[in-house]
């Protein structure tokens, strides 16, 4: 039984990494219910653009955070848009909204992430030589 279940929670892991580099690669806006310990749970809209590797090991997915559910208005001085960076294995679903993005945000780095050690998958935008 321990087997399946380990078995069970491989499977559901490769279908969510699956999901994300899916909505990351066709810029798919996402609506997730997240279990953030910093923030608090709840639901969040958001333009998944980079999948990667924390510095702590986890699998992370940096996005643009269209409107969440956070305490505040403002997470680290930053107001609701903005970027966040959201644990794996703290989403508890991930449902596309059926919309796509096509524009980058502020800041983004077609590059990678400073904050991971490796990435998985990052957006590609057509516009991305205009970035200064």
């Amino acid at each position: 039984m321990k087997l399946l279940n380990n078995l069970k929670t491989i499977i559901n892991e490769i279908a969510a990494v699956n999901d994300v580099q899916d909505a990351i690669k066709n810029k798919k806006v996402i609506i997730i219910n997240y279990d953030g310990k910093e923030y608090g749970k709840g639901y969040r809209e958001i333009e998944p653009v980079c999948l990667g590797i924390s510095k702590r090991g986890n699998q992370v997915l940096r996005a643009w955070e269209i409107e969440g559910s956070s305490h505040t208005k403002t997470v680290k001085g930053n107001p609701i848009p903005g970027w966040r960076m959201f644990k794996l294995v703290n989403i508890l679903t991930f449902n596309p909204t059926g919309d796509n993005f096509y524009e980058m945000r502020p800041n983004y780095n077609p590059n990678g992430d400073r904050s991971m050690t490796s990435v998985i998958v990052n957006a590609v935008f057509d516009n991305e030589q205009n970035i200064t």
